[in-house]
């Protein structure tokens, strides 16, 4: 036995569905600081700019300690003291958390666009 919706509740329902999934996408990304000075303010000024670019929430996690920080703010990037070769855990969590785990992600590997 099957029941009948009303086209336009099935609409509705379709929708509704769709924004709850989309709004929970979690992204993790395992992310190696390359350069040889680290994670330093221009990069790390430059990872909050490409953060504010997306609406998800981004992290990033030392993965041999338990610091953590807000890729909104450059001092709490700072604080990671992530030196050359320090693996770091991004997790961004939102609708555009693709997008954004990406855009970051493609930031470390060209080493913070330094030679």
């Amino acid at each position: 036995m099957f029941l009948k919706f009303p086209a336009k509740l099935k609409i509705l329902f379709t929708l509704n569905l769709g924004c709850v999934m989309t709004e929970n996408l979690t992204v993790s990304k395992t992310l190696k600081v390359g350069n040889s000075m680290g994670l330093h303010a221009r990069p790390a000024a430059q990872l909050v700019h490409i953060a504010g670019r997306f609406q998800s929430e981004l992290k990033l996690y030392r993965s041999d300690s338990h610091a953590e920080a807000d890729c909104r703010s450059v001092l709490a990037m700072l604080m990671l003291a992530a030196g050359k070769d320090t693996e770091l855990e991004l997790i961004a969590k939102g609708a555009d958390a693709s997008e954004a785990a990406e855009a970051m992600a493609s930031y470390f590997q060209r080493n913070f666009d330094e030679a």
